[in-house]
């Protein structure tokens, strides 16, 4: 299903532009089409995009962050994902530090 409506979710949520996820008001995000309609995963996308600004005004870019995190424990990363993502679990932030050649 969400590789089937990929591109209706890319549009909805901007393209996937943080700044402008980071920045959207809830209500209007809900109503635009392409977008889940739960509330909750709608705040922690909005939430998460305000914590990668954070990150990224803070360490320079995210890929620095992950720098950072280079040499701990495996379950110390995933716990440093969870800690600053929200709806994120241990399964979720492994697939993610896979996905994009971290281990």
């Amino acid at each position: 299903m969400v590789r089937k409506n990929w591109p209706k979710f890319k549009r909805g949520f901007y393209d996937f532009n943080i700044h402008r996820l980071a920045n959207a008001k809830i209500n209007e995000l809900l109503k635009r089409e392409g977008v889940i309609k739960n509330e909750n995963k709608v705040k922690a996308i909005i939430n998460n995009a305000k914590e990668f600004e954070n990150i990224k005004q803070n360490e320079g870019s995210f890929l620095n962050f992950l720098k950072l995190l280079k040499g701990k424990e495996d379950k110390e990363v995933i716990k440093k994902l969870i800690q600053h993502f929200s709806h994120i679990g241990e399964y979720t932030a492994e697939y993610y530090l896979h996905s994009v050649g971290y281990w």
